[in-house]
């Protein structure tokens, strides 16, 4: 027979009720809290060293990791960790900047700065901490509705926690590192399947454009070696011949958030697809709508990167976007009548397109693409007919392959969810370890 377990009402919101043996206390009365340091300025190099002692913690480095920071990108100097704060191996702390309330627990001997806190005092096992505020359920009323998140000393402080007796915790850790193994590896199957339908999307498409969809059709070498063989009865020519390009408005800074529709980098990046529904303004003139124009069937590029992998992204539009403008970070093409937009939308995102960039760009420092490379990229050329059945083919084969990745991440938020609950309810004694 199953113990009878009693419950008291903590009245805290994210608690709720716990076991009649547990305690709930502010983190302030079981240690003080405290907060990082870092040397003054952060950007002189005598405050850091290769073959320094203590790693120096950034929010990008807890950001990157999971549950252990095991690693870092910089090491301080002997100097620069005297004037910081050292943490040890299995010691806990929370980021209060950047990526707002993230709990990690360092294997290194590290420094971190003042966008972190940390509890000199606290006795309890640190994989139990871990877990209460990996849910973020700690944190809720923190910040007003609306508004990110905003933790300092005082407000961690006054954050209630549980405490079990020190072997229920124990067993805690145990059966939760157990099961959150399990979801975490079921998730993980599942983004690798997201991952190969991409990449099956990808090849699909790149086929398509390149290839065409007719198995028997006769080839022949285009002459370019990122294309290999081409249909027989395809035409290649440069985009110089098929329309113009036309870079974007460059406004000063407060010329933003107000005006007419804007069209920035991001909306490009993230869509094959431009629609209507543009989110950004900026103030534009009546000679500015004329010259950055938004029509049906244009293409849009983007101009810069990081790296050469993400130059020369483009979009479609679909739709005529009355006085708007778009950004001086993309290339606008404007095609001719040989090609069928619908077509566009998929040729001008194959990936093999990269190649082209990356055997025509002189790159320094910084990936940049300019209107007369842009220019003489060799574009394919399948009959209008043909164009409009390759669009079709893809429209089909890509929206089965779309909703299959939308449908499995509904599946990984919702195991997410459960992941998050079952933490929720094991640490606030919901459900009982035996």
């Amino acid at each position: 027979m199953s113990r009878q377990i009693e419950y008291n009402d903590t009245g805290v919101n994210w608690l709720g009720q716990i076991p009649s043996t547990w305690e709930s206390k502010r983190i302030k009365m079981l240690t003080r809290v405290k907060r990082g340091a870092s040397p003054r300025p952060i950007d002189n190099p005598i405050y850091f060293d290769e073959e320094g002692e203590f790693a120096w913690v950034r929010i990008a480095d807890v950001t990157a990791s999971e549950r252990y920071l095991e690693s870092t990108t910089q090491r301080l100097s002997e100097l620069g960790s005297s004037l910081s704060v050292k943490r040890y191996p299995d010691d806990f702390f929370l980021s209060i900047a950047g990526t707002v309330g993230k709990p990690i627990i360092t294997k290194i001997e590290c420094c971190i700065h003042d966008g972190f806190v940390y509890f000199p005092d606290l006795k309890i096992n640190p994989e139990f901490l871990y877990y209460i505020f990996s849910t973020g359920l700690p944190y809720l009323g923190l910040g007003k509705m609306g508004t990110q998140l905003n933790l300092n000393t005082d407000t961690v402080g006054d954050i209630y926690i549980p405490i079990p007796v020190e072997q229920e915790i124990e067993m805690i850790v145990s059966y939760l590192d157990e099961r959150t193994a399990e979801i975490d590896n079921l998730i993980s199957k599942k983004q690798k399947l997201i991952e190969c339908l991409k990449e099956e999307r990808m090849a699909i498409i790149n086929h398509a454009v390149t290839k065409g969809i007719n198995t028997n059709a006769e080839m022949k070498e285009s002459g370019i070696d990122w294309l290999g063989e081409i249909p027989k009865h395809w035409g290649i020519k440069k985009l110089r011949y098929l329309g113009t390009c036309q870079n974007g408005i460059t406004k000063s800074g407060e010329k933003f958030g107000k005006g007419f529709p804007f069209m920035s980098y991001g909306v490009v990046y993230n869509n094959e697809v431009i629609t209507e529904n543009l989110e950004e303004l900026v103030e534009s003139t009546n000679e500015d709508q004329i010259t950055y124009s938004i029509k049906e069937g244009d293409v849009f590029f983007t101009r810069t990167s990081e790296t050469i992998e993400e130059i020369g992204i483009a979009s479609t539009c679909f739709k005529t976007i009355p006085n708007s403008a778009f950004s001086g970070f993309l290339i606008r093409v404007r095609l001719n009548e040989k090609i069928f937009k619908g077509f566009s939308k998929y040729y001008f995102r194959c990936t093999l397109l990269r190649k082209f960039f990356v055997s025509e760009m002189n790159i320094v420092t910084r990936a940049s693409l300019s209107q007369d490379l842009l220019k003489n990229l060799p574009i394919l050329l399948p009959p209008l007919k043909e164009q409009y059945e390759i669009f079709e083919f893809l429209e089909t084969r890509t929206k089965y392959i779309d909703n299959t990745i939308n449908n499995i991440e509904q599946e990984i938020d919702l195991i997410k969810e459960y992941r998050t609950s079952l933490i929720n309810e094991v640490v606030s004694g919901k459900i009982i370890i035996n």
